[in-house]
């Protein structure tokens, strides 16, 4: 198999790595320029354009650059009936999503959205315990995540990284959209949201540094927290149901499950590590080349969504009101 990465930063080098831990070698990777040391040290190809990735016979892609040049990605893949794996999200402008359908009609391939979280064990087994409906139906939920952006690369300035960027793609809301696909994943599709995106100043950037967002369903409310200022990583999610809840901190490791009237109860990790997320996304994305579809429901279909939501929580934060979400979805 025949792979092009389209980036090679911290992203594209994991992907990189992974595929090659793998056993694939036959791969490329597209750079804005020419880089004989980044060929060398990964032992990989480089190219600096999609005009020469024309003659390699390439079978899939992955897009490991900033949200805003996925189009560019998306429209080599179409006219070369590439299979796309794409680092999430999928665009991030109302005009970019538009144009992403409209390429997408006429793609054959398969299409996956990069959603990592979904191979946490942990996460896995929340999703079972709410389909089994042992705890009874979810009334609330909470979401959040914390994590400080100058100590994401500390080998570079952030403040010029496509997290901090609008005109990237950046801003807390579109980078961290993992939680909006867990909510998406455990509960479906909200009807309703309302959020209040803030910059006050603390990072000296021109996105969105904070987030709080509640989004309702018929027989649920649940909120979502979001931010690049607390300098303790924080993950966990909290799901009240009829008969208990269901509590998952990513620092222990550990669901948390507390029945009405019973022992609460717990189930740990005993070895976990992060890079495995990354591989076993790789293996259904090449298990769906196999299969011809996607896997997991990470498809083209799902990226849509998800981008709609991510993008009607910037307008109900711009314009002050909730937003039904009904007509979009």
């Amino acid at each position: 198999m025949n792979i092009l990465i389209v980036g090679g930063g911290s992203i594209g080098r994991r992907h990189l790595q992974n595929l090659q831990d793998l056993g694939y070698h036959d791969i490329w990777v597209l750079k804005r320029r020419d880089d004989p040391t980044f060929a060398s040290k990964y032992k990989v190809n480089v190219i600096t354009s999609f005009e020469q990735a024309k003659n390699l016979n390439i079978d899939c892609l992955f897009v490991a650059t900033p949200t805003s040049l996925h189009i560019e990605s998306l429209r080599f893949a179409v006219e070369n009936n590439l299979h796309v794996f794409m680092e999430k999200p999928l665009i991030h402008t109302s005009e970019g999503l538009e144009q992403a359908k409209a390429l997408m009609k006429d793609h054959g391939g398969v299409f996956f959205i990069g959603f990592m979280l979904r191979y946490h064990p942990l996460v896995k087994k929340i999703k079972s315990l709410l389909d089994e409906g042992g705890l009874g139906p979810a009334f609330n939920a909470r979401f959040s995540f914390g994590s400080y952006l100058p100590y994401w690369h500390p080998y570079e300035d952030f403040r010029i990284s496509y997290a901090a960027i609008k005109e990237l793609g950046g801003g807390v809301i579109n980078t961290i959209s993992h939680e909006l696909d867990l909510i998406q994943y455990f509960f479906g599709n909200p009807k309703t949201v309302y959020c209040q995106a803030s910059n006050f100043g603390h990072l000296g950037i021109d996105v969105e540094e904070n987030c709080e967002a509640i989004f309702e369903y018929p027989d649920k409310v649940i909120s979502l927290h979001l931010d690049y200022l607390q300098k303790d990583y924080d993950r966990t999610i909290s799901i009240l149901c009829e008969n208990g809840k269901i509590v998952w901190n990513w620092h222990d490791s550990q669901v948390k499950i507390s029945r009405h009237s019973e022992d609460s109860m717990s189930i740990t990790l005993e070895s976990f590590e992060v890079s495995q997320l990354y591989v076993d996304e790789v293996i259904d994305f090449i298990a769906g080349i196999k299969s011809g579809e996607s896997i997991n429901g990470l498809n083209f279909d799902h990226a849509v969504t998800n981008t709609d939501i991510l993008l009607n929580m910037h307008k109900s934060s711009e314009d002050g009101r909730k937003i039904n979400l009904n007509e979009i979805i």
